[in-house]
């Protein structure tokens, strides 16, 4: 499983990112409302920034579970499921980005 693969696995069986992207957009837009007029960003640079941060928590969501699946280019991505399921790992990232601040 690659870090795309697992994007839209999680994507597609949890709410883990839409949580994730909430926060970090709340996140944004309020330091965006204390920097001078001049200076504030556009929302097209908020949700640049919203996806590259999210990008980042991707990668090392992906870094820490395949250390966990011990993974290598033999690693079939069945391997990958069935080591997050296992392992509850979709329910321990909601409950972690849930309780997550960002400031």
């Amino acid at each position: 499983m690659n870090r795309n693969e697992l994007f839209e696995y999680i994507e597609s069986n949890s709410t883990v990112i839409t949580i994730f992207k909430n926060k970090v957009r709340a996140d944004q837009k309020l330091k965006n409302k204390k920097r001078q007029p001049a200076k504030r960003w556009n929302e097209s640079k908020i949700e640049r920034t919203v996806d590259k941060i999210t990008d980042d928590f991707i990668n090392n969501v992906y870094d820490k579970l395949a250390k966990g699946v011990k993974a290598n280019r033999h690693t079939t991505k069945q391997q990958w499921i069935t080591f997050i399921e296992e392992h509850e790992v979709l329910d321990e990232l909601e409950e972690s980005v849930i309780m997550i601040s960002l400031e």
